[in-house]
């Protein structure tokens, strides 16, 4: 299994409040005993000014078994029909490209998306499969 992270579940462990950290770092740890952790460069972006260098930034990638993802030509097409629809539907703006382009990636590169935002990227990608940190520790036959 390919879980792609998005950049919420990380800050979550960096920068969160302890209750979000501790919930975001188990589901991780899980996440990567069932299979591989990639994260797309966008992500990786919105996380890296949170070190003081990016090989500190890499390091904690390394650390975390996270494996750091390039965007590709596919992916960011994908990306820009997944945004012309959702703004075709009404959406509104305050969703920016890099949301779409995560979606993309792990709708490409994964098997699933582990987010903080399942809502939204649950109902605007219907093909994506989405994981929020608690449905990792504890699965949905063991709720």
């Amino acid at each position: 299994m390919i879980t792609a992270v998005d950049a919420n579940v990380i800050l979550d462990v960096l920068v969160g409040v302890p209750s979000e950290a501790e919930e975001s770092s188990e589901a991780l740890r899980l996440a990567e005993l069932q299979g591989k952790l990639i994260i797309s460069a966008v992500c990786f972006a919105e996380v890296a000014g949170n070190f003081p260098t990016q090989a500190r930034a890499e390091d904690f990638f390394e650390l975390i078994r996270c494996s750091i993802t390039e965007i590709d030509k596919e992916i960011a097409y994908l990306s820009g029909v997944f945004y012309r629809s959702y703004r075709k539907r009404g959406g509104e703006r305050t969703r920016i490209l890099p949301d779409f382009l995560i979606a993309a990636h792990a709708q490409i590169k994964a098997d699933r998306l582990l987010t903080r935002d399942k809502r939204f990227f649950g109902t605007t990608f219907p093909k994506l499969k989405t994981v929020a940190p608690r449905d990792v520790i504890i699965p949905r036959s063991s709720k």
